[in-house]
């Protein structure tokens, strides 16, 4: 038989403690009701279901273009890291002339509040191609779907030049738009005027990559953009015509919080 107890106040008859029912008893709060908690609930030793997972919930990495959808995982928040292309380095001709380096791409990096956004545009850059090739790519996270604003741009670093009747410029780093943290990409650096050994920083500074030069105490080819967005080094000539690199593809990096 269904019975109904109405008080203002509850209260332990002896000592501090007060137990409800007995296990494996069910208590109720009825819809539109309010349990309002200003104290301290312990839930040491409770089988807690229905909770909200609170945290780190893992992270992606994009080297092509994508979507990215909330529904995988459910995240509230997010961190997205993008960096764009980094540039190519020019070609040297036989007359020990050499082309320049690539530069590096920007790095952006913003957190965003995902509870009304429900899918992103992710755009990942290609590297800039050999020889003053197709210039390289920025990459971008752009929210398409809800009611997010976001847009992170990592724009990408120049192309090297071609050495002609001088040695070939360097190209210029890549800048970048829309993060909470911003930053430019090295510049590359114009044939044989770099010191020898020298690196130029990519990436903004993070740890995507960086262009660089061989020594100039040394001939040899050309090296591709190391890691995501690093400009391509330029070779040494030694007499003979010599190609430069691609520079590196961009990432972009999505970080997923409860």
């Amino acid at each position: 038989m269904a019975s109904e107890v109405k008080t203002n106040k509850i209260s332990p008859a002896t000592g501090t403690d007060v137990t409800l029912g007995d296990a494996s008893d069910t208590f109720t709060i009825p819809a539109s009701s309010t349990l309002d908690v200003n104290g301290i609930i312990d839930l040491t030793g409770a089988t807690k279901t229905g909770f909200p997972t609170a945290g780190f919930i893992g992270y992606t990495v994009y080297t092509g273009n994508a979507t990215w959808l909330k529904s995988a995982n459910s995240p509230t928040k997010v961190v997205v890291e993008v960096v764009g292309g980094g540039g190519s380095s020019g070609s040297g001709t036989a007359s020990y002339i050499n082309g320049g380096s690539g530069g590096s791409a920007g790095y952006a990096r913003k957190y965003i509040d995902v509870s009304s956004v429900t899918s992103s545009a992710i755009v990942v850059g290609a590297g800039g191609v050999k020889n003053a090739g197709t210039s390289a790519g920025a990459s971008s996270w752009t929210d398409t779907g809800g009611g997010g604003s976001s847009t992170v741009v990592g724009g990408a670093g120049g192309n090297g030049v071609n050495a002609t009747g001088a040695h070939g410029a360097g190209g210029a780093g890549g800048a970048a738009s829309g993060g909470d943290l911003n930053m430019p990409g090295g510049n590359g650096v114009v044939g044989d005027a770099d010191p020898v050994g020298k690196i130029t920083m990519s990436s903004a500074l993070s740890s995507m990559g960086g262009g660089h030069l061989i020594s100039h105490v040394s001939y040899g080819a050309a090296t591709v953009g190391p890691a995501y967005g690093g400009g391509a080094g330029a070779g040494r000539t030694a007499g003979v015509a010599i190609d430069g690199a691609d520079g590196g593809v961009g990432v972009v990096i999505v970080w997923e919080y409860a």
